[in-house]
């Protein structure tokens, strides 16, 4: 009888380590969300979360391309995300952000002005513009 219960017990624990085990590939990172609300944001690798956390959004962190409508003319460029823990709850809608940093340097008429103004804005939320082209009318 008492073994049977050491059993039990072992294949329970071993039960919630199981579920909560979570794997992130390789250029990826994820969200983890308690209640609904971000957490904090996984790298790549194995993680252990808590039974009441859930992971969110799995987010590529090269490779980024966006064309984004500035004042009369479009901009199209590529990032990166280099510190993911940096971006916080951000990194879940981070197109989103970058596109709204992009028309808020609207004032810069050449791509390098551009590129600069942008990293300038972005880089405190771990974010790096690699390449861009300003495609004016």
């Amino acid at each position: 009888m008492n073994a049977l219960l050491v059993l039990a017990a072992l294949l329970l624990v071993l039960a919630l380590v199981a579920t909560g085990l979570r794997r992130v590939p390789a250029q990826r990172v994820a969200t983890v969300r308690r209640f609904g609300r971000y957490r904090r944001t996984l790298g790549p690798g194995w993680h252990w979360l808590m039974p009441m956390d859930r992971t969110g959004k799995q987010i590529e962190l090269l490779n980024h391309h966006l064309h984004v409508q500035r004042g009369e003319g479009e901009a199209e460029l590529y990032y990166q995300i280099l510190e993911p823990h940096k971006a916080g709850e951000t990194i879940e809608n981070v197109d989103e952000f970058v596109a709204e940093k992009a028309r808020e340097a609207a004032c810069a008429r050449t791509t390098s002005e551009f590129k600069l103004e942008l990293n300038r804005r972005v880089a405190p939320k771990g974010l790096r513009v690699v390449r861009c082209a300003l495609h004016l009318p």
